[in-house]
């Protein structure tokens, strides 16, 4: 499983969309990419960065953030992650935490592939087959990407969709599910126990702390120049 995820990892910043402007898909009299396609073409980019042994690892580091930042609804997926939370908070309050899980779902991210080590990620995103089945319009700016992905050391494929909604002129990603397991879910879970025992301070406090461990993590795990 921890291949998996690793791999998965790597979709999930590389699809986010890193490279600042990720190849465009191919469009039909100047229409929008469909979503299948607007993935696939995230998908390509971020595998290309990890294919590249020529990459540093803090040019990696910058062009996965791109990626992401750029592909990802990250507003989005900030206020599903504190649900029903998210009213409760301040206008400020909102403003201070999306850039905040931004930065700490990047950090995550970035931290399993640096533990996992980015010659065994490259291992596996060769190794990976990516099927992408089909799509589903669920609202006219709303849409489902439905893929399996194949690893030699499993017997069954994993189904991963992305969830993602029309910003203006394009689709972004805002969760994604593995074996039908929601990532922004998850998040949500672990985050509504603390705010309902400590608050909304609690939460900032308690991602921060973890943003300092992972980034710590990062630089003892990179070589030095």
């Amino acid at each position: 499983m921890r291949r998996i995820y690793s791999w998965v990892a790597v979709i999930t910043l590389a699809s986010l969309s890193f490279v600042a402007t990720a190849r465009a898909a191919a469009t039909i009299d100047g229409a929008s990419p469909d979503p299948m396609a607007s993935v696939k073409s995230v998908v390509d980019e971020a595998t290309g960065v990890f294919k590249d042994n020529g990459v540093a690892p803090a040019d990696r580091e910058k062009k996965l953030r791109a990626i992401a930042e750029s592909h990802f609804d990250f507003v989005s997926m900030s206020r599903s992650a504190v649900g029903r939370h998210w009213r409760e908070f301040t206008p400020d309050q909102q403003a201070q935490f999306v850039p905040l899980f931004t930065a700490f779902i990047e950090d995550v991210y970035l931290s399993q592939m640096e533990h996992y080590s980015v010659e065994k990620v490259q291992q596996a995103v060769e190794s990976a087959n990516v099927q992408f089945i089909k799509e589903r319009l669920d609202a006219p700016d709303e849409a489902e990407v439905f893929s399996e992905v194949s690893l030699q050391s499993r017997n069954k494929p994993v189904d991963v969709n992305y969830l993602m909604k029309r910003s203006g002129n394009e689709w972004k990603i805002y969760d994604i599910t593995i074996d039908a397991i929601s990532v922004i879910a998850n998040y949500r879970n672990q985050f509504n126990r603390v705010l309902n025992e400590g608050g909304y301070d609690q939460l900032v406090s308690i991602m921060r702390q973890k943003q300092q461990a992972l980034g710590a993590s990062m630089a003892t795990q990179q070589p030095n120049p």
